[in-house]
């Protein structure tokens, strides 16, 4: 059997391209029918997220792979209402044979991923397929090479770092104030400059993952007034978008001070040239005195040096910068730890894959030589070495002792 892929994503294609191929649940289905229905074609998965939409196929191995692809691209294209394939020509990319069975591999462990080791895109493999295998258009091979690749992944995911290191700095000021807390359950949180770019993401990265009083201040905002936080999610692998709420409390910017005295971390991330937070202004507003952690997220920076005490510790973004770098650096080591993890399990599946491709030749070649040594087994198998030897040039025969060799220690050491 042959096994083909044809994909688009982030790394090929704009948005605005990728667009045409985000499938609904009834055009997945579609698609796979009509690409099953081909009569080179046993099998298919359709992989369709946000960032990427990839179709892997399983053809007779006496099928040409340039007429699978063919069929393939043509009915991707129809289905994504694409007239000219020279449209999108340079966006699509196709592998066969282990160069598709890698690719997988690869994604589903998150090293093909926009954010490097993200976890949510081993979830829509794992439903991609489910939902190939219901619908009745995934069978063996790519239930055992999608099976496979699930479990590599999730063995990247146990015995690498790669997943657990953020290089996002957003995502490390949150990590400091959780670090410096122990936790961040039930905290009272101030959001400075929250309808910025960045102050959203903050009260996006604070909501998601903790259970907080949230607060958000900015000169756009009115005091007292609670609003409806929503942190979107990828696609859910059926075509559907979710999207998770938190209620925040909006507080005016010249009331930072006043709240302050309540809060057990102030995140400032605002463009002002100005300070947000002065020494004077603190030391005039807080008067409460408590445990706190101030992070400075902005350049130039917001919050003015001073403040800082033995109950008011102060991080600011150079900081973040750093470990962020550091983070990366790490996150790189076990991508490359990933990879070779990845090629030990590909050689798995290709192993797997040789012996089901010649499972027939193996039937007639055990029922040959049951016949062979039914009447005289020394005879019998003494036929069979010799034959070896003759169909075999020196380097195969190399080979074929090395395989005799390695299988007789396995079964001395148990």
């Amino acid at each position: 059997m042959n096994i083909q892929l044809i994909g688009i994503s982030h790394k090929t294609a704009p948005v605005q391209i990728r667009a045409l191929f985000a499938f609904t649940d009834e055009n997945k289905k579609e698609l796979m029918t009509r690409i099953c229905t081909q009569k080179e074609i046993r099998e298919c998965v359709l992989l369709s997220t946000c960032n990427r939409t990839e179709l892997y196929t399983v053809s007779e191995e006496n099928i040409s792979v340039r007429s699978v692809m063919t069929a393939m691209q043509r009915i991707m294209l129809d289905m994504a209402g694409i007239g000219d394939a020279g449209e999108v020509s340079e966006h699509l990319r196709f592998y066969q044979g282990t160069q598709a069975v890698r690719h997988l591999f690869y994604v589903a462990a998150g090293l093909d991923s926009m954010v490097l080791g993200e976890d949510q895109i081993l979830g829509q493999v794992k439903e991609a397929h489910r939902t190939a295998m219901e619908d009745g258009f995934s069978g063996t091979w790519c239930n055992s090479l999608f099976r496979m690749a699930v479990t590599a992944a999730k063995k990247v995911k146990t015995e690498t770092k790669l997943s657990g290191i953020s290089v996002s700095t957003a995502t490390l000021a949150v990590k400091a104030a959780e670090m410096y807390f122990g936790s961040l359950e039930n905290r009272k949180i101030l959001v400075i400059g929250a309808t910025g770019k960045i102050g959203q993401i903050m009260m996006k990265n604070i909501a998601a993952d903790h259970h907080v009083q949230l607060y958000a201040a900015s000169r756009q905002l009115k005091s007292g007034e609670k609003a409806v936080l929503g942190t979107d999610t990828l696609s859910d692998g059926h075509g559907t978008r979710h999207q998770q709420t938190e209620e925040y409390v909006q507080i005016a910017y010249a009331d930072r001070y006043r709240l302050a005295n309540e809060m057990d971390v102030i995140i400032s991330a605002t463009a002002s040239p100005h300070y947000t937070l002065t020494k004077e202004g603190w030391q005039s507003g807080v008067i409460q005195k408590r445990r706190r952690i101030l992070i400075d997220m902005a350049v130039p920076m917001d919050i003015e040096a001073g403040i800082e005490d033995e109950e008011n510790s102060l991080c600011h973004l150079d900081e973040l910068t750093s470990l962020s770098e550091k983070n990366q650096h790490l996150r790189f080591e076990a991508a490359d730890r990933a990879r070779e993890m990845l090629e030990e399990d590909i050689d798995d599946f290709r192993r797997w894959a040789l012996f089901q491709q010649n499972r027939p030749l193996m039937d007639t070649f055990r029922e040959h030589l049951l016949a062979d040594m039914a009447a005289n087994p020394e005879k019998g198998l003494n036929k069979f070495f010799y034959r070896a030897r003759e169909a075999a040039d020196t380097e195969q025969l190399e080979m074929f002792f090395e395989v005799l060799r390695q299988s007789e220690e396995a079964r001395e050491n148990g």
